[in-house]
């Protein structure tokens, strides 16, 4: 039997996501998310979370794009000239290889993520990171320390197979090159990850999860285990300062609460789940 972990980033990036990542998991399969400390809108997921405590809640540890929760004097090695972390995981993971990036800071801005999210009442199921960089080998570490540290049970381990379905459609190639790359830190880190998925999908379709695409996916998923699909929904936002990132967040959002898609994990037997559930449950 599989069992579905329906997983949402980037909780705290706005008030339209946060909106339609609540709307996902109240009429839809959303059963966990992830909350950006360091989001424009933090202070408004925090309240979801309290309002609604079935939603399953870990940490999204962000180390690029946005303003560092640390003022950015204390971490001079993340951040531009502007005082904002840097711009793009490339970016941050080509000062890591070279070693322009000083791990002690690492650990202090992540671990002032967590307490941020912590102070404020929120039980804390598992960490994952903004573009998976949690991943890069020495992160990683700091990572496994922390989630010891703060008695956060999981940690997520993107690792995700390829498949046919992700050979076609636009970018079809240069994604499935970043899911090798991804893949290649990800079977470095996996046995040290003592608690999480058997399995994870959604990195193909990343900002783009349409109904179309979900229900391929869903196709294709192992047939037992449990499996955390990531996806990103959210209510349409034109002025968002994100559109640059090229999401279809209410499309992801529609495709989440589409009565065909919980029709067809039912006729499946695929039980939905949440990383603060599946620790427990038998094997």
């Amino acid at each position: 039997m599989l069992r579905l972990i329906v997983h949402a980033d980037d909780l705290g990036l706005t008030e339209r996501v946060n909106e339609g990542i609540l709307h996902a998991h109240l009429t839809g399969i959303l059963t966990s998310a992830s909350i950006m400390a360091n989001g424009n809108a933090f202070d408004h997921a925090v309240s979801i979370c309290h309002r609604k405590p079935t939603l399953d809640v870990g940490i999204h540890l962000t180390l690029v794009e946005e303003q560092p929760s640390l003022n950015p004097d204390m971490v001079p090695s993340l951040v531009d000239s502007a005082g904002r972390l840097h711009n793009h995981a490339t970016t941050f993971t080509n000062k890591y290889l070279a070693g322009k990036i000083r791990l002690e800071e690492v650990w202090c801005e992540l671990e002032a993520q967590i307490k941020k999210v912590t102070s404020r009442g929120i039980p804390v199921s598992h960490l994952d990171s903004h573009q998976h960089l949690h991943m890069l080998p020495q992160i990683l570490n700091m990572t496994i320390r922390l989630a010891r540290k703060y008695h956060i049970p999981a940690i997520r381990l993107p690792r995700e197979p390829v498949r046919p379905y992700m050979l076609g459609g636009e970018g079809g190639l240069p994604r499935i090159l970043q899911l090798l790359i991804l893949n290649i830190f990800c079977s470095l880190g996996k046995n040290r990850i003592s608690l999480r998925p058997d399995h994870f999908a959604g990195f193909r379709f990343g900002g783009n999860l349409d109904k179309k695409n979900l229900q391929r996916l869903l196709q294709s998923l192992p047939d037992s285990g449990i499996c955390e699909l990531m996806c990103h929904p959210g209510l349409d936002d034109p002025n968002s300062p994100y559109r640059h990132w090229g999401y279809h967040w209410q499309d992801e959002l529609s495709a989440l609460v589409d009565p065909e898609i919980a029709d067809f994990l039912r006729q499946k037997g695929i039980g939905l789940v949440s990383y603060r559930q599946f620790g427990h449950l038998p094997g």
